[in-house]
């Protein structure tokens, strides 16, 4: 009788210890698949490489972000008395030099910014250096950063089932702009010497001179609209003869 009981007992406490066995390894199979859910972090390397034209750098790299995804990639020299941290809001002095969008495409990213310009007497020259007159109480950084952002709610060629939310970034690149809208960046500095020398002039446009006019005086004159109009159809013949049937239908 007693060992009876006691097998009883015996598989009822097996049971209960394979159930609970079984309750503990749905947990923990639950909690596995919700860590493996969570989204990576984001992320954005940047390489800049100089080019095969003086003034001319090719910025590329790679990324997890989605395909079609619109990066900007900007250089920018800091022209204030220190370096500007980019990745802040904090208001500074700076020139954006040139600005590209680029797609990514199977986690690569690449384009080519030219940070020189042709002033009018053919000087090379940045786009802060072009038009000022207070030039001289700048202090340019010797560093040009290339800034490359990603914005999410700017994205508009990516489809749905790629778009990425709001709530999925996340990591060290995410940064916050001034209204809590989340944002993407990653950067590179480079020492970026000032442009020299000269090249040929550009040619200016008719909108660029005489205040839009261009040069009127190359302009040939246009005959006057009273000249263009021909007096014949006002000539008619003078007679007192009876009108005609064809006349009278007028």
């Amino acid at each position: 009788m007693f060992s009876h009981f006691y097998q009883q007992f015996s598989q009822k406490i097996q049971r209960f210890a394979a159930q609970k066995w079984v309750v503990i390894v749905l947990v923990l199979v639950l909690c596995v698949s919700c860590v493996a859910s969570e989204p990576p972090d984001i992320a954005l390397t940047v390489k800049v490489e100089a080019g095969n034209r003086p003034g001319f750098y090719n910025v590329s790299g790679t990324t997890n972000l989605p395909n079609q995804s619109q990066i900007t990639v900007a250089a920018i020299r800091s022209l204030g008395p220190t370096n500007q941290d980019f990745g802040t809001e904090e208001k500074g002095t700076y020139s954006i030099l040139d600005r590209k969008s680029v797609e990514v495409k199977q986690g690569n990213w690449q384009t080519t910014l030219n940070l020189w310009q042709v002033a009018p007497d053919g000087r090379l020259r940045e786009a802060w250096q072009l038009g000022s007159s207070e030039t001289g109480s700048l202090n340019p950084s010797a560093e040009v950063a290339f800034v490359t952002t990603f914005d999410p709610t700017s994205q508009r060629s990516v489809s749905k089932q790629q778009q990425v939310n709001i709530q999925d970034l996340r990591g060290s690149l995410v940064r916050f702009s001034a209204e809590g809208q989340p944002y993407v960046q990653a950067a590179q500095s480079l020492q970026v010497n000032l442009p020299t020398g000269r090249t040929t002039p550009p040619r200016l446009t008719a909108e660029e001179v005489n205040g839009g006019w261009g040069k009127r005086y190359e302009i040939s004159p246009q005959p006057s609209v009273a000249s263009r109009i021909s007096t014949q159809q006002f000539e008619r013949t003078q007679t007192n003869a009876p009108l005609s049937p064809a006349e009278f239908l007028r």
